[in-house]
């Protein structure tokens, strides 16, 4: 059986294996998708590695407002891309797995794979950056993906079936859902927003590098630096990020370039660091499974002296 007829109907906790480049390159098109999802060269080091899955990725929001959805695709626990083939991206995406790119864990490789690959590893390696153009999963997510309204009831029954949500996250995030549809309606602000006086206030990097223990400022610091939209040069304080005041946590690594969502460009960051375990749960976003990784401007925390 080709790896491209299998639907395994993945769920949390399954151990799977990751297949190997031949059985994967037999799956993509000249573009290098399945789906027109790519895969990408920084998943070439997972081949042959065992992984549990964490969600199903079933729906996905797109940066943090329009929610898409996509069919045999799941997450892996804390897979994550290191933007080493797209000019250093350093968002950390967790990366998207079709359910042809895996198999049980142990099971034995397709028969198809080699006699069938067509697209090389010059091939991948191409793709991902011509001439300043990003190519990756968060520059295709839109064009892999199609609208999921937030009225769209599967969505929900979903997020208890096959993602197995606690029922209090899952009726708060119904809840949200309805308030945030509401807002947009009214011309108000969504739930948690968190706004400050504007200014010029916050300018103070403290030059954070990777492994570096910092304590997040309490709320009221915070919003000192946020303008009446909840931004410090035009990032936004979301509300998730709000639960980690007054945490230690240490930092991941620098966010210096990202991909931007849905485009194939790049931009520039200053003073920014995602730390490690501080994601988005997406209680906020209708349940989004992504967990993706929250960024922290430099001036919303302070460092913490190593003993």
């Amino acid at each position: 059986m080709h790896p491209a007829s299998v639907r395994n109907e993945l769920r949390p906790g399954d151990l799977v294996e990751v297949r190997s480049w031949n059985e994967i390159s037999a799956t993509l098109d000249p573009s290098g998708t399945f789906e027109k999802l790519p895969f990408m060269p920084e998943m070439l080091a997972y081949c042959g590695r065992q992984f549990r899955v964490s969600r199903q990725a079933f729906k996905t929001c797109v940066d943090d407002s329009e929610m898409r959805q996509l069919s045999g695709t799941v997450l892996l626990e804390e897979v994550r891309c290191d933007g080493k083939s797209h000019g250093g991206c350093g968002k950390a995406c967790l990366i998207f797995w079709k359910e042809v790119w895996l198999k049980p864990a142990g099971a034995p490789a397709s028969p198809n794979g080699i006699a069938k690959s067509k697209f090389s590893l010059a091939d991948l390696k191409r793709l991902a950056n011509r001439d300043g153009a990003f190519f990756c999963q968060s520059s295709e997510i839109v064009n892999a993906s199609t609208p999921l309204p937030w009225w769209e009831p599967k969505q929900y029954l979903w997020d208890l079936s096959r993602n197995r949500m606690p029922i209090a996250q899952w009726l708060k995030s119904v809840m949200i859902a309805v308030y945030n549809k509401a807002a947009h309606v009214g011309k108000f602000h969504g739930w948690g927003h968190i706004a400050g006086p504007g200014g010029r206030n916050g300018d103070h990097p403290l030059g954070l590098r990777t492994g570096d223990l910092v304590k997040v400022k309490s709320l009221a610091q915070i919003k000192q630096t946020l303008d009446a939209e909840g931004k410090h040069k035009q990032l936004l304080f979301a509300p998730a990020q709000a639960e980690f005041c007054g945490q230690v946590l240490r930092v991941r690594n620098r966010v210096d370039k990202i991909v931007l969502e849905g485009t194939q460009k790049q931009r520039e960051l200053k003073d920014t660091v995602v730390l490690e375990g501080a994601t988005c749960d997406g209680i906020c976003h209708r349940m989004c499974p992504r967990q993706s990784l929250l960024f922290w401007r430099e001036c919303w925390l302070e460092r913490v002296a190593l003993n």
